[in-house]
């Protein structure tokens, strides 16, 4: 089964690790809290077998896949709308010819850049965690928190690649992939402007793919695609092939308010009968 990374039992062991309370389960993973007094639980990229987990208070569904029926009938009301997440299939026999003419072209710039692959160190101020951090303020978005990459480095090193570009000796950019059974996901980047001007992030994110399918990985997670908010980085990911899939949206289930939805929703899919003409 591929999992996503927040489903995978790596990311339950790091989140244990800090102590976090957690539902875990074959089919998925939640957290839970404490917030004014009530219990909620979190489940990110969620799939439906979750949703048989015997749970109390609130709950926060980020569904993996569309699933508004089942949701419903639950009593959960949708707060966001679906995003959209990059996939690539990187078992393919010929990763380069899958990739668009313009990106093909653009990587072939960048054979100057010299790279190495090497397991994450759990350092917790290692060069590329505090790029991504400062990065992150800079441009205002929000990501995994860095202690997770540190704690899966700790726990699972075989499974944290990082790949670090250089050119003429010179580090201009580095990449973190974090593996969970057959899939891995595109963590951590950043990328100086030398390191932009030779194409580097192409180089690392291609040779991190190839290197992975060598070792069973089938699919490579890009992340989430904002082609409106993110044009550019929404072309780099769409340039390697990638296939793009909407998430399953938001939701959130409230004790007394999803009591009366399930009941509202039984009363909506119960099957009605039809009345001949002269009934009363």
């Amino acid at each position: 089964m591929l999992r996503p990374l927040q489903q995978h039992s790596h990311f339950a062991d790091c989140l244990r690790a800090a102590g976090r309370d957690l539902v875990e389960r074959s089919d998925g993973v939640l957290v839970r809290r404490r917030v004014l007094g009530m219990q909620v639980s979190m489940a990110s990229r969620a799939g439906a077998g979750l949703l048989d987990a015997e749970l109390q208070g609130a709950v926060i569904f980020n569904a993996e896949h569309a699933m508004e029926d089942a949701l419903r009938a639950r009593g959960f009301l949708r707060t966001h709308g679906p995003m959209r997440v990059a996939e690539w299939d990187i078992s393919r026999t010929d990763l380069r010819a899958g990739l668009r003419k313009t990106w093909r072209h653009a990587l072939e710039r960048s054979d100057g850049v010299k790279l190495a692959l090497t397991h994450m160190p759990s350092t917790p101020d290692h060069w590329v965690l505090m790029a991504e951090q400062a990065q992150a303020r800079a441009r205002r978005y929000r990501a995994l928190p860095l202690w997770i990459t540190r704690a899966w480095a700790t726990l699972h090193p075989k499974d944290t690649l990082l790949v670090e570009a250089r050119q003429r000796g010179v580090l201009i950019a580095g990449m973190v992939f974090l593996r969970h059974g057959d899939v891995a996901t595109y963590h951590v980047s950043h990328t100086t402007p030398d390191g932009r001007a030779a194409e580097a992030h192409r180089a690392m994110l291609f040779r991190a793919a190839t290197h992975l399918a060598q070792r069973g990985v089938v699919r490579m997670d890009l992340g989430l695609i904002d082609p409106e908010a993110a044009p550019g980085l929404a072309r780099f990911k769409r340039g390697t092939g990638a296939v793009t899939r909407d998430l399953g949206g938001t939701w959130v289930s409230l004790p007394w308010v999803s009591a009366l939805k399930r009941k509202a929703w039984s009363g909506y899919a119960k099957p009605r009968t039809k009345m001949g003409r002269g009934s009363v």
